[in-house]
């Protein structure tokens, strides 16, 4: 009679239950700490963009005190004024970076999202593992281990290649430049 209550115990039935239990563990662990990297991510270009964002007023204030200065009344004299084309080059350059980096945040945003629902989607499972078949765990859980490897690279490192970045002409630069004014 123990034999026969330690073989239900251990049963096909209840090892797949446990070992999908511990699969859909993982996953969540998995989950949650990729969500908190890519959140890291995201408050660190939030970071840089706010600094991006002081330095490029720092440099308009800059422009507008050469632009006065000088006396400069025509686009063809700005954009001689090598102090003055040199502003409007850095700014073309440090618009292009917040723009990446505002992509970039919202980019996060959307991932940090989609990895909390399938994060309560797992957690919700786990909760009732007992009654699911196997099947739809796995589903889960292949789901996840492919949103997972989808947001893994982003999580490691903040990267912005400057060779992808579109810089704007310093003549727009200074269009702009003159409309804030």
């Amino acid at each position: 009679m123990f034999v026969m209550v330690l073989a239900f115990l251990v049963s096909p039935s209840t090892v797949t239950a446990n070992n999908n239990d511990e699969k859909l563990r993982q996953t969540l662990a998995d989950i949650s700490l990729l969500n908190s990297h890519l959140a890291q991510r995201k408050t660190d270009a939030d970071g840089i963009r706010e600094a991006l964002s002081a330095r490029l007023e720092e440099i308009k204030t800059e422009a507008w005190r050469e632009w006065r200065e000088k006396g400069i009344k025509t686009d063809a004299e700005a954009l001689k004024n090598p102090r003055l084309l040199y502003d409007l080059m850095l700014m073309a350059e440090i618009q292009a970076y917040i723009r990446r980096y505002t992509q970039k945040i919202g980019y996060y945003r959307v991932a940090c999202d989609r990895l909390s629902y399938l994060y309560q989607q797992a957690d919700d499972d786990l909760k009732i593992v007992n009654t699911l078949s196997g099947m739809k765990i796995d589903a889960l859980i292949s789901q996840a281990e492919k949103i997972l490897d989808d947001y893994l690279s982003d999580a490691q490192t903040l990267i912005i290649q400057p060779d992808k970045l579109t810089i704007d002409a310093p003549e727009k630069i200074w269009e702009t430049l003159k409309k804030s004014r």
